[in-house]
């Protein structure tokens, strides 16, 4: 058995049991929305902090009166986030029961994409697991929406990349993407690691003949040739795009990318923008803007995640590649219009992919707590919201920490880069196939 340093054991089993544990809490708590009258559920549910996109959608899309109707998603129907989420939406609709049938049904998704995320990454740091498994963002924010399916892509499309296994990474850095867009940001960082290798080894550097081996594999278990590792991991990751996304846009294209529209004219919500707005005034920094400034910094983050990434040294590149992905998500959760408690989860989930420092995930769960308590307690749809300052102080102290976790990674980044760091060993309670 291993202690962390806060002596939590990491038996295998102890960041299942807390992960679960705190999924089920919520679950149940948010459960109690499920006997208000649906026609009213919205404002009733945020005044009583049990609000959860997971029934307000399905009530919105499936309920119609005292009968269910099942609409196909993007065909009959327009969702305001990427087509294969709206599945997740409709599938349990057929469940019968109702509502409530379908909640659990999104709660038992929930808990087997958590308990994946903490199988992966236990594969490369049984430590880092805790990261996800014990933070109170967990117990809080997991009913919410359907953020944790996202980031099960997001894990397996960084960690199956550090073992090796190119196509099931390219597989879900696409189905994650079609999911919840986020983890889109794998998809430049393995393009650029195994663009690198090949260029490397057209021109016979860096490599051992056209070959280039993983920490912690075995001897005779090389990599492919640089050519054969990159087609593997773009035509799973194409085919998936194309063969999702094609017949959709063919029949019904304005509800298949609805949800751009969506996002793209939706006010700013709790974020760091409008704090500035508040200072500098709201036509500088208006609606039109913050998208186009957003987009040009998450932008940034990518290319130079991506540019780290090719410059680092063949066997580090697993381990760049997780923290340019990590960067890129921070970034993008650090300067997003919109934030809503939930999307924390994400820079868990980063935090543990990097094996971070557990000062930091500590610091970001005490902020989380503040950010669900002014989301659901303190501000009521239907009464005045005097309680602004907590808003300001918690955005600043979350988009402090985010700016502390990006640094810290970057600063690994650029030691990988500069050579200072030696080539991981494989993790003490890892499988054996693991490469990463």
């Amino acid at each position: 058995m291993i202690r962390d340093p806060t002596g939590i054991s990491t038996r295998w089993w102890g960041p299942y049991a807390v992960a679960g544990v705190f999924i089920l809490a919520d679950f149940l708590w948010l459960a109690r929305g499920l006997s208000y009258p649906r026609s009213g559920y919205e404002v009733w549910a945020l005044n009583h902090g049990v609000y959860s996109d997971i029934v307000k959608l399905s009530i919105n899309h499936y309920v119609r009166g005292a009968h269910v109707i099942h609409p196909l998603p993007y065909v009959h129907d327009k969702i305001e986030y990427p087509v294969l989420l709206g599945f997740i939406l409709w599938l349990p609709s057929w469940l019968p029961g109702g509502p409530a049938s379908w909640f659990a049904a999104a709660g038992v998704i929930t808990v087997a994409a958590t308990f994946g995320s903490i199988a992966l990454i236990r594969r490369h740091s049984p430590r880092s697991a805790w990261w996800l498994a014990a933070t109170p963002a967990l117990l809080l924010d997991a009913g919410i929406n359907w953020d944790l399916v996202g980031i099960l892509f997001m894990v397996g499309a960084v960690v199956w990349f550090g073992e090796g296994r190119y196509s099931l990474s390219g597989m879900s850095t696409a189905i994650g993407t079609l999911f919840k867009l986020f983890p889109v940001v794998a998809a430049p960082m393995a393009v650029s690691a195994l663009g690198s290798r090949w260029w490397r080894s057209s021109s016979a550097a860096g490599v051992v003949g056209d070959r280039a081996t993983v920490p912690g594999a075995p001897d005779d278990d090389a990599e492919p040739s640089a050519p054969t590792a990159l087609a593997r991991w773009l035509i799973p990751f194409t085919v998936i795009c194309v063969v999702v996304l094609v017949p959709f846009l063919a029949v019904a294209r304005s509800n298949t990318l609805y949800f751009v529209r969506f996002n793209s004219m939706r006010p700013e919500k709790d974020s760091i923008w409008g704090l500035l707005g508040r200072v500098f005034g709201t036509s500088l920094v208006s609606s039109h803007h913050i998208n186009t400034l957003s987009l040009l910094m998450v932008t940034a983050a990518v290319a130079y995640g991506a540019w780290m990434v090719w410059r680092a040294p063949v066997p580090q590149q697993a381990r760049a590649m997780a923290l340019a992905t990590a960067v890129a998500i921070i970034v993008w959760m650090a300067v997003n219009k919109v934030w809503n408690p939930q999307y924390v989860l994400w820079v868990f989930a980063a935090g543990a992919l990097t094996a971070m420092p557990a000062r930091f995930g500590v610091i970001l769960g005490g902020i989380s707590i503040f950010d669900y308590a002014f989301e659901f307690v303190l501000r009521l749809p239907d009464q005045t919201n005097p309680f602004n300052w907590v808003d300001y102080l918690t955005m600043l102290a979350r988009t402090a920490i985010f700016a502390v976790m990006v640094a810290w990674a970057i600063g690994q980044l650029r030691a990988l880069v500069a050579g200072a760091v030696p080539a991981p060993a494989p993790a003490g309670d890892a499988p054996a196939q693991s490469r990463a």
